[in-house]
């Protein structure tokens, strides 16, 4: 039973699709019809590996078998659901029964797939949901601003993902390569795989690291990536922290950021007590993929900070400020234009101090 309308000569460029399917074959076929046509498709085999991979985010389709050897296809599509409500999703089976189909819409498939299913025809459904969601979509354009690599994933790295799962546009803009933290060519490849890992665009510039200060140096690079994405949100640290860097490139912002709708801070391991958040975000779910995140800076593995029992220890405690949730990143508001939607990331995860 095919629920979808064709599309043909439909492409992919550019889309992020994920296919659950554990028959070796008829996974290669299905990645090579997506693939051939511009996606960037990752295999997985059972209904557990889909379900770590869902709080990793960046996925803009799924195309899922019902019967999975470990679980059913259909515990995957609403896990996939809740926690990407943007993600298209296309179930497929070899049960042509109604009933079947109607479960798999219920669980919140967009389209249900016979199989065997032509490639010509895979790819029109796949293309034809994904022109559904994005059209029904309130997407976002965020931009990320830190002073160092790292900045960015231990101050909104679970807020980012939650946006990734949204199918926002992310872009990381790093001013210094850490010079006088580590190897900077070591620390820029450890940029880029977290950039990779979270589906962001990365703008790796080199600043002197420690010597920062406010005026065309830092304001001119955080200006040009706003202007070259069109960021209608943009993070960036705090005033309230004891590293100059930190304070130059909040305050260049500031000004780089000023037609920007929405501009909040973050909080960062040198923050002073005098950070005064009024937002609390939920990454309960995003935690683990956080944490993975930041793992990806190999070089910074001894600092104390970077211990994923104090990371975890933070979001806890920011937590009681919350409602409903056991982990938060926590934002204090630069500006926040009051026309726009309560929840940053389009999934109503934000709570009020």
């Amino acid at each position: 039973m095919d629920m979808g309308a064709t599309q043909s000569g439909s492409e992919l460029e550019g889309r992020r699709v994920l296919v659950i399917e554990d028959d070796q074959v008829s996974g290669a076929i299905t990645a090579a019809a997506l693939g051939g046509h511009g996606a960037s498709v990752e295999i997985v085999r059972t209904g557990s590996a889909a379900i770590e991979r869902v709080a990793v985010g960046a996925i803009h389709a799924v195309v899922c078998d019902v019967g999975l050897p470990d679980m059913d296809g259909l515990r995957v599509a609403r896990e996939f659901r809740e926690a990407c409500p943007g993600v298209a999703i296309v179930m497929l089976t070899g049960d042509t029964t109604f009933q079947t189909a109607v479960e798999a819409i219920r669980a919140g498939a967009d389209d249900y797939l016979s199989k065997p299913v032509a490639p010509r025809r895979l790819l029109d459904v796949v293309a034809a949901v994904l022109e559904r969601r994005e059209s029904l979509a309130v997407r976002q354009t965020v931009l990320a601003v830190g002073a160092h690599p790292d900045d960015v994933e231990i101050g909104c790295g679970g807020l980012l993902l939650a946006h990734a799962a949204s199918g926002d546009t992310i872009t990381v803009l790093t001013l210094s390569q850490g010079a006088r933290g580590g190897e900077p060519s070591l620390r820029g490849r450890e940029s880029r795989r977290a950039a990779e890992r979270l589906g962001a665009e990365l703008v790796l510039c080199d600043l002197e690291d420690t010597a920062m200060e406010v005026g065309r140096t830092t304001i001119d690079p955080i200006a040009d990536a706003i202007g070259a994405t069109g960021a209608t949100i943009v993070y960036t640290h705090t005033n309230q922290d004891v590293h100059q860097d930190h304070r130059a490139v909040h305050r260049a912002t500031l000004v780089a950021a000023r037609e920007v709708p929405r501009v909040f801070a973050y909080q960062a391991p040198s923050s002073s007590v005098d950070f005064a958040p009024t937002r609390f975000m939920d990454i309960e779910r995003y935690l683990d993929a956080k944490i993975a995140l930041i793992d990806c800076y190999s070089t910074q593995a001894d600092r104390p900070y970077l211990e994923h029992d104090l990371l975890r220890a933070t979001a806890r405690y920011w937590a009681r400020f919350a409602r409903n949730t056991r982990y938060v990143e926590p934002l204090e508001v630069l500006r926040e234009a009051a026309s726009q939607p309560a929840s940053l990331a389009g999934q109503g995860d934000l709570a009020h101090a």
